[in-house]
């Protein structure tokens, strides 16, 4: 919904804009569109007319629109939360089989999505599980995509994607529907052996980040018919992408180029994105996770292998600034966050693999809370006041909630 003023005009069975105010017999009306906050327009349609010279008369109605898509795309979650989350507990897991290791998790209640790596070409690389019991998971649903795995999965719509070190296909794409009968409908073979790290889908479009070898690390295709996905353009950043951050305008994602770590791009036009800036974090390099906290201003997280999460200030993306960092112990491969002030970290610390982050004051982070896995926390997300995290072992769902 363009932003600016506008006229009406009902044209095909719809309502248009057109022009800069429309009029019927005298009455004048003009609609202003003004971008009030991230994702949400502010629409006053105002009627003006006048029955005597002097008594100009107008009548208005004010709504705003929420690009709910381009919100669930990223940035912190907005379910509540409650209960006490600085004594955080397992709830339930779920085993992948052995041989096994989980490598990323996506949740559509009540289903969990969580991907893996296997010993063996033969094994499964994507798992399905019902959590309608989050004490009890059932997984429902296996499905073996080849030789190498999965690294990371996206939703969007009734469909995962997925980045692969497969050479074949280095984006695969899953029907999910229906999800116990979850199935691979499409795969893309990118140029090159670089392996996929990291994938997002926003509008219809998906971009997928690969290994620094690649020739291009990070490739825009079209998935306007997820069965037949189609590569529009490609960007050299020189290093490995692992991970995204996307809402319908602009892309976020980190890479392991040695002078700049965090990349932004104007989405809007996939096929000839624009970038708008990069930012070297200050004494930092290997940047694997990001993600967006809405919190006195606009901030990106980012995780690196140092041990440490970093808050950016990134209100005015040309004037981008370090705000606080926090040494965890350990890389820090995934994070998410809900409204308000908790961070949840997915981290390889051999004794915290799981860590809260309070980030009520970006400036002053503080850890709120951690608990012990026996292996490396690889993904992480948030629903329904629980958090839903993937391990680098078999035993890969960890499901955690607030202690009493």
């Amino acid at each position: 919904m363009a932003t600016g003023t506008h006229g009406l005009v009902f044209s095909a069975n719809q309502w248009q804009f057109n022009g800069l105010q429309d009029a019927k017999d005298i009455f004048t009306r003009q609609v202003s569109v003004t971008e009030s906050a991230s994702n949400t327009k502010k629409i006053i349609s105002t009627v003006s007319w006048q029955f005597d010279p002097d008594r100009p008369q107008t009548i208005s109605l004010t709504e705003q629109l929420t690009n709910w898509e381009g919100v669930l795309a990223g940035g912190c979650v907005s379910d509540p939360i409650s209960g006490n989350w600085a004594n955080p507990q397992v709830i339930g897991s779920g085993d992948i089989g052995s041989g096994n290791s989980g490598t990323d998790i996506a949740v559509r209640l009540p289903y969990v999505f969580v991907s893996g790596t296997a010993s063996t070409a033969s094994k499964p690389d994507l798992f399905v599980f019902d959590v309608s019991n989050p004490a009890m998971p059932n997984l429902v649903k296996s499905i073996n995509i080849g030789a190498n795995g999965i690294n990371s999965i996206f939703i969007k719509g009734n469909y995962l994607y997925a980045a692969s070190p497969n050479d074949t296909k280095e984006l695969i794409i899953f029907n999910i529907a229906d999800p116990p009968n979850a199935s691979e409908i499409a795969s893309l073979d990118l140029s090159g052996s670089a392996n996929a790290l990291g994938v997002t889908t926003f509008a219809s479009t998906t971009a997928i980040g690969r290994s620094g070898s690649a020739s291009y690390e990070l490739a825009f295709i079209d998935v306007t018919n997820p069965a037949s996905p189609q590569l529009m353009s490609q960007i050299a950043t020189g290093g490995n992408i692992y991970d995204f951050y996307s809402t319908t305008k602009r892309l976020y994602f980190v890479s392991q180029e040695s002078d700049e770590d965090v990349w932004i791009y104007n989405i809007e036009d996939p096929a000839n994105p624009v970038i708008i800036t990069n930012y070297d974090i200050p004494g930092t390099t290997e940047d694997v996770s990001i993600y967006v906290q809405d919190k006195e201003g606009s901030n990106l997280l980012v995780g690196n292998i140092e041990n440490e999460m970093t808050v950016i200030g990134a209100t005015n993306t040309s004037q981008m600034y370090l705000r606080d960092r926090i040494d965890v112990g350990g890389d820090v491969n995934d994070i998410t966050c809900v409204t308000g002030d908790l961070l949840f970290l997915a981290t390889s610390n051999s004794g915290k693999e799981f860590v809260i982050v309070n980030g009520a004051d970006p400036d002053n982070l503080v850890e709120y809370a951690s608990f012990n896995f026996p292996q490396i926390g690889t993904g992480i997300e948030y629903s329904q006041n629980k958090v839903f995290m993937s391990v680098r072992s078999n035993d890969s769902l960890r499901i955690i909630g607030p202690g009493s």
